[in-house]
């Protein structure tokens, strides 16, 4: 299917976001949740994009439907964008070292990071 799962990255992103703030209005007009349910249905791209949010992507069988109402393929949630931060983390240089700050530590992220209690054997 050739696509990105990032909000707004490539020409082929989900259109159909799973999320209150990208697929309801901004009209200035207050909404009850009940009324959530006209936009959560609806087959329109969402009026707003959350430009960088990842959604929790395709299935065991790599199939994605991009429908707003399968937030198990169109959710962006904590935990399938866990994986993606951790790594852009460990690849992270930190900006300082700690002999530039005389003695006081580093300011920025080690190349250990996160991964330094991760044994491979």
């Amino acid at each position: 299917m050739k696509m990105s799962y990032v909000v707004g990255f490539s020409n082929n992103y989900p259109q159909h976001v799973h999320h209150r703030g990208a697929s309801i209005p901004w009209d200035n007009q207050w909404h009850s949740c009940a009324e959530g349910g006209t936009w959560l249905n609806s087959e329109k791209p969402n009026p707003n994009q959350l430009l960088g949010a990842m959604v929790r992507g395709p299935d065991q069988y790599d199939m994605f439907l991009d429908e707003r109402d399968k937030p198990w393929f169109t959710e962006p949630s904590i935990s399938s964008n866990a994986g993606l931060v951790a790594a852009l983390i460990a690849l992270h240089d930190p900006p300082y070292s700690p002999s530039s700050l005389n003695g006081a530590g580093s300011l920025g992220i080690d190349s250990y990071g996160i991964f330094h209690n991760i044994h491979l054997n």
